[in-house]
């Protein structure tokens, strides 16, 4: 029988190393102890591991491979190891994650599938309904609620005009789905927030699941509001091309040859972006369209006034 060598033990050791490194890899640099069983490395290992600063702790039982920054995604995924399995990424850290456009939280907001669990510092263990399987999904490798179940989530949380906008920024990133809302929201009847969010949903059922494509939250908030007062719905980011020339209209209504053009501060403050309007006003109107611009703040201070001018031109 042959001896187990040192240099048998110096080859399982790189061995287990190259696991954990590629699973940390994966993993935005973090590795719960779980998954260093799984490798082949014992509890004690991990300890010694972390006091030659090869891992770093983050939360009980989760570490940071090679070193400390591990960033924002890296966080998340470590908050969501710690909970236990199944837990999931949820209400402003999950909005956040997505892009939602809210209030960053300080602490991570976790959902567990359990009601008891050790307090975490750093993290928020929600205790609400636990997700269905359609509920939760993985984003960039975390596990999360999906956007519908996170605006459902959300409703409880924001204010009205806050929820309204991560509604909005949903619409603009393509992840508002009525369908999967529909179905989050029966699940959640009773839940705080319903009745607010069911209200800033309702302006978008007229287009039933072909939701308009909008390029910007000022677009997203518009619309909602030509609907209400019944204003024949336009057509979206319209791509035409006129003398050869390709444009591409925000809210365009073909037969009443006019067109709507959306100035958000992000994309139209600028001195080149003042310049190239202008010469899309004019060739739009020379080939016969009317132009009308509609600015963030006067979607604002004044929708229903905005409403009123865009129904007139649309009679004339």
């Amino acid at each position: 029988m042959v001896p187990y060598s040192s240099m048998d033990r110096k080859r399982n050791h790189a061995r287990g190393d190259g696991e954990i490194s590629a699973i940390a890899t994966r993993q935005d640099g973090v590795i719960s102890v779980d998954q260093l069983r799984a490798s082949g490395l014992s509890a004690q290992a991990a300890s010694q591991r972390a006091s030659l600063s090869r891992m770093h702790r983050v939360h009980r039982g989760v570490y940071a491979v090679g070193h400390e920054a591990i960033g924002s995604r890296g966080r998340l995924l470590a908050a969501a190891l710690a909970c236990g399995p199944g837990s999931a990424i949820s209400h402003l850290s999950a909005a956040a994650l997505w892009g939602l456009r809210v209030p960053v939280p300080i602490v991570i907001d976790v959902i567990v599938p359990c009601e008891t669990g050790r307090k975490i510092d750093g993290v928020r263990a929600r205790r609400c309904r636990y997700p269905s399987a359609e509920e939760i999904t993985h984003y960039e490798g975390i596990p999360c609620t999906t956007p519908s179940r996170t605006l459902v989530d959300l409703a409880g949380v924001l204010s009205w005009n806050q929820l309204r906008r991560a509604v909005e920024q949903a619409a603009v990133l393509r992840l508002f789905d009525i369908g999967a809302l529909d179905l989050a929201m029966a699940q959640a009847k009773g839940r705080r927030g319903m009745p607010r969010l069911r209200s800033i949903v309702a302006p978008w059922r007229v287009w039933g699941d072909d939701l308009p494509r909008v390029r910007s939250v000022l677009e997203a908030r518009l619309l909602p509001v030509l609907v209400e007062r019944e204003i024949p719905r336009p057509r979206c980011n319209v791509k035409l091309k006129i003398d050869g020339e390709p444009i591409e209209v925000d809210l365009l209504w073909e037969n009443e040859r006019l067109a709507v053009e959306t100035d958000g501060e992000e994309t139209h403050g600028t001195r080149a972006a003042f310049q190239h309007d202008r010469w899309r006003d004019q060739v739009l109107t020379a080939a016969g369209y009317r132009v009308a611009r509609v600015t963030w703040r006067q979607v604002v201070d004044e929708p229903e006034a905005v409403a009123t001018r865009i129904e007139r031109m649309l009679k004339r």
